[in-house]
């Protein structure tokens, strides 16, 4: 049985521990899906945080014979669609949004074009200079705190919540104009 897969057995057996693994392996993976399409840090924030609580609600119906990974994306999906319903400033993304659903069932090509948005979010993050780097790193798969992280680095909070900002809104930048995205957003449903 894969690594993984052991975590999924735990978390559907209520390990607490278990489901903080997974958790920290994709929070940031999950982050940069969700705000690539909706490109506001707060609803991303909020919909990650529901994905989460969803996943722990649901852990006892999670197959660990199936790609927890598309399982996740399949929630993350959900969860976007729901909250771009709630929101009738959205409307126009979210007709958008649901009907790239309809383009391709072929979870093979959802897989392929989420790992190429993976990677090119990740290439973003490694340019980052070392600081904003290693601060967003331990915001974002670390889960620590503004103030961990200053304490940890000794900096104030205001340097690491500037880091943050900066970090945030250059990811989106960089995410909205990459062809690689642009491509992923307009021809491929987000299902994984």
């Amino acid at each position: 049985m894969k690594k993984e897969a052991q975590y999924v057995v735990g978390l559907k057996n209520g390990d607490y521990s278990a489901f903080d693994v997974l958790f920290k392996k994709y929070v940031n993976k999950l982050y940069a899906f969700v705000i690539s399409i909706t490109k506001d840090t707060f609803m991303a924030e909020e919909i990650t945080q529901d994905v989460f609580a969803r996943v722990w609600e649901k852990r006892a119906h999670i197959d660990e014979h199936y790609s927890f990974h598309s399982f996740l994306f399949s929630v993350t999906y959900n969860e976007t669609i729901s909250h771009l319903r709630k929101m009738k400033a959205e409307k126009n993304k979210l007709e958008s949004f649901t009907s790239l659903k309809n383009t391709s069932t072929n979870e093979t090509e959802y897989e392929v074009e989420f790992r190429n948005l993976e990677s090119v979010t990740n290439d973003i993050i490694e340019k980052f200079p070392d600081k904003r780097k290693q601060v967003f790193k331990m915001s974002r798969e670390q889960g620590l705190t503004n103030k961990e992280i200053a304490q940890t680095l000794n900096v104030s909070v205001k340097t690491v919540e500037n880091q943050m900002t900066i970090a945030l809104k250059k990811l989106r930048e960089e995410l909205g104009k990459n062809e690689l995205f642009g491509l992923f957003f307009y021809f491929v449903s987000f299902h994984h």
